[in-house]
């Protein structure tokens, strides 16, 4: 019988392990790219990036990358979500500590600090960051937003060559000293961690002691629920609270020495900088009355996976305009008629030839009513189709016009989109 038992125990254990397995395997591709994990409806109504740009894509060791482009916070954010008009902080996405950051910027304003973004406004941004382990990376540009998380951007593949034992951290402090800031406090940081572990493994020690004869972790629960919080001080004996006093005033008096210590071998610190900063938007081409848009029926057709929208679009600008692109939860849907736009590698999310547009140009001085039919299998791939099962189907994006002399004009537009089955 017991061997049966064990043989039960083992075949569970191996199922379970090869699900695992399975999983890891299934999901590999998560680990590059996550952002498709976020509902459609998130990816849609939160950040618009645009002109997303890394260069140079390869790179050596202490050699810097440089991450650029744009954003409009969408004017639709969700109502249930934290916004980014109260506390936001500019960010990265890498697999890890690939890269150090030497500067971001937006709007020519650092953001060594948090700040907020006002919803529908144009931002510019700027991130330089300075290669340090070889290998290949997914890199994005990410908005932290306070109470909501990360919020995703487009990404590149970035290559990595050389030597990690080449790369230099240094920096000069304003009292003029250079220090190496992958080795500085290193010792002492560690030495602390060591000390501290000692006096909490020497702590708990204490509770444990003699489990075997006088165990202190279930009978104390279990005596504690039997004469109530009132009376649970009744079990600590006269020598464990001795103990308890002496470990705190121990551990006052250790941490008071540690202060005055590191006060006298550095006399100058600066706290860290966690305040918050303002940054003014940019001016958008398209607004000042100049480009009009308003959103009709918009429809998703589930076996085509086409999208279906009715722009009324007024063209106050001296040329016509025609829509080349519509961008959403960082895929890039291209007019071919307007753009010869191609995907960079396969994880670049560009339809190169997607957007159908049924109607003719808008004219200067004219109100014209187009259709524009998006379809691609990005839909699917993307999880965007899961919109369509969301309490409100609400969609959002940015659509750009061009003019024959290479002009750009964008404009948000958003609606509810229904679906259709057939």
């Amino acid at each position: 019988m017991k061997t049966l038992k064990n043989r039960s125990i083992r075949r569970s254990l191996g199922f379970h392990y090869i699900i695992a397995c399975l999983v890891l395997i299934i999901s590999g591709e998560s680990f590059a790219h996550g952002e498709k994990a976020q509902q459609a409806g998130l990816r849609m109504r939160t950040m618009n990036w645009f002109d997303t740009e890394i260069s140079p894509r390869t790179v050596s060791v202490n050699e810097q990358v440089i991450i650029t482009g744009k954003f409009m916070p969408s004017k639709h954010w969700p109502k249930h979500m934290a916004s980014i008009e109260e506390m936001a902080f500019l960010n990265v996405g890498v697999p890890g500590p690939k890269f150090i950051r030497v500067s971001s910027h937006v709007n020519g304003t650092p953001m060594i600090r948090s700040t907020s973004f006002e919803l529908g406004k144009l931002y510019e941004y700027e991130i330089v960051l300075k290669a340090r382990s070889p290998g290949h990376y997914h890199v994005h540009p990410v908005m932290s937003i306070k109470g909501a998380g990360p919020i995703i951007g487009p990404a590149f593949w970035v290559d990595v060559t050389g030597n990690q034992a080449d790369f230099v951290n240094t920096v000069t402090t304003l009292n003029g000293d250079t220090i190496d800031l992958e080795t500085y406090g290193l010792s002492a940081s560690i030495g602390l961690h060591a000390f501290w572990t000692v006096i909490a493994l020497a702590w708990i020690a204490f509770w444990l002691r003699n489990m075997r004869t006088s165990p202190v972790i279930m009978p104390r629960f279990i005596a504690v629920q039997k004469l109530g919080k009132e009376r649970a001080d009744e079990i600590i004996t006269t020598r464990e609270s001795l103990v308890g006093m002496f470990t705190v005033a121990i551990i006052v008096t250790l941490i008071g020495i540690s202060y005055l210590v590191t006060e006298h071998f550095v006399p100058r610190t600066i706290p860290l900088q966690t305040g918050w900063i303002p940054v003014e938007p940019m001016e958008n081409p398209a607004e000042n009355e100049k480009i009009k848009v308003k959103v009709g029926n918009a429809t998703y057709r589930i076996p085509g996976r086409s999208f279906d929208v009715q722009l009324t679009i007024t063209n106050n600008t001296p040329e016509p305009l025609r829509i080349g692109e519509f961008a959403t939860a960082n895929i890039r849907f291209i007019n071919s008629d307007v753009l010869d736009i191609q995907p960079e590698d396969p994880d670049h999310l560009v339809a190169s030839d997607s957007i159908e547009i049924l109607g003719d140009s808008i004219q200067p001085g004219k109100t014209s009513v187009v259709n524009m039919v998006v379809e691609d299998a990005l839909w699917e791939t993307q999880r965007l189709t899961s919109l369509v099962y969301d309490p409100d189907s609400f969609f959002a994006g940015l659509i750009f016009l061009y003019d024959e002399t290479g002009n750009r004009y964008y404009q948000e537009i958003a609606g509810i989109m229904i679906p259709s089955f057939i």
